[in-house]
């Protein structure tokens, strides 16, 4: 019997530790792996879920490896079967790395060695990034070029969604010149208003956005650079 609690001791702490391996990779933000962007955005709006069935499935299938853990997941998340690949390649890799520390030496060590031994591996085959080297990985970083942006993020006021949550904030909206049409975002709505005053003179000139009475090439790069952009 004490063998036997041994035993399911030392499997959660294997599984809480490959639980925390892809969790902790999500806070450190397209795919260069096995996981679509379409697998990352599931797991980043999933996280609770995915999860659960990792180490429910992880449970069940700790004796019989990788595919067991793979059909398992397979029947209950709507992955990819390569993404979920990369999953039991991670079950693997904490089982032969990190045996010892997660029967014997605890949670902590556990944690630390599927760090140590596992997270690279598993972002890499899964194409987990952080390009723009905010802490914010491509599972839930929005725009991973843009420092600037990712969950949490600031309003910076250049008309984009710094957060990520979908929604614009006053902070995040930008003072735009080139929103003709007054309907908060620059569009080719606008656009189409700015061709039909090009090359305008006078003081009533509907496309002059730097204020010089003429509609020309340079209000043209000024309309550009705000295309697109969300508006006070």
């Amino acid at each position: 019997m004490k063998q036997l609690a041994f035993n399911v001791r030392a499997t959660r702490r294997l599984l809480t530790a490959i639980a925390f391996v892809w969790g902790g990779a999500q806070v450190h933000a397209q795919s260069l792996g096995n996981c679509s962007q379409v697998d990352l955005d599931y797991i980043c709006q999933n996280t609770e879920l995915v999860s659960s069935v990792s180490a429910l499935c992880g449970d069940q299938c700790i004796a019989e490896g990788e595919a067991c853990l793979e059909a398992c997941m397979a029947a209950q998340l709507d992955l990819s079967s390569e993404c979920i690949g990369c999953f039991g390649e991670q079950v693997t890799c904490v089982v032969t790395n990190c045996l010892f520390q997660c029967a014997v030496l605890g949670d902590e060590a556990c944690a630390q060695c599927a760090l140590t031994y596992c997270e690279a591996p598993f972002n890499e085959c899964a194409g987990i990034v952080d390009n723009d080297a905010d802490d914010w990985t491509n599972l839930c970083d929005c725009n991973d070029n843009n420092p600037a942006i990712h969950p949490g993020a600031p309003g910076t006021g250049d008309g984009v969604d710094n957060d990520c949550n979908g929604l614009y904030t006053t902070a995040e909206l930008a003072s735009c010149t080139a929103d003709l049409n007054d309907d908060s975002i620059v569009g080719t709505d606008d656009l189409l208003i700015f061709l039909s005053s090009f090359e305008c003179s006078g003081s009533d000139c509907t496309g002059d956005l730097n204020g010089d009475e003429e509609v020309t090439s340079a209000d043209l790069l000024q309309f550009l650079s705000e295309f697109g952009l969300y508006c006070l």
